[in-house]
């Protein structure tokens, strides 16, 4: 609200989103294709303490007997990080209706890289769904001069998350 002091004095930053994913193998090597490395891996089962990861503190549609996180971050050590965790035994149900478009409670990651049509390249050869292929943007001001330009793709990764991915 205009003239109000803000509740956070500090600063503020999404440092990971975390995607549930039915495979976990296939997804670190989307993930990899855009750029992004494994920086951090644990995988739990419902025998060890603590039990599966996640799964006493989430709202999982199974009861998974094993759990694994991959977190696959870009050249930033602490912010923009990617959370990849799946499970098995069972695996979790899909929660979306519709896969082939997107609505509310879904997602769009962003990422950027230095060479869109080396990603590009690197994704075509998994086979992975284009929504657009690179293509030229441009944002303009509110006077209509140009303030940035550049060229994005939009690509869905194997669950069907939309990324949007940038060069600027």
């Amino acid at each position: 609200v205009s003239g109000q002091t803000p509740l956070l004095a500090q600063e503020t930053a999404v440092r990971r989103t975390t995607l549930l994913v039915e495979d976990i193998g296939r997804s670190i090597d989307f993930y990899q294709r855009l750029g992004l490395t494994p920086w951090y891996e644990k995988s739990t089962s419902d025998t060890d303490e603590g039990g599966v990861i996640g799964a006493l503190d989430l709202p999982l549609t199974a009861d998974p007997k094993f759990g694994r996180i991959v977190i696959m971050r870009g050249n930033h050590d602490r912010i923009g990080m990617i959370g990849l965790l799946g499970y098995e035994r069972p695996p979790l149900a899909n929660a979306r209706g519709n896969l082939v478009g997107i609505g509310v409670g879904d997602v769009i990651i962003m990422v950027e890289t230095d060479d869109i049509n080396f990603v590009f390249n690197r994704l075509q050869e998994t086979g992975a769904r284009f929504h657009r292929p690179p293509e030229r943007f441009e944002i303009t001001n509110p006077d209509g001069s140009v303030r940035d330009t550049g060229y994005r793709m939009f690509v869905y990764d194997p669950d069907g998350h939309l990324i949007e991915v940038s060069e600027p």
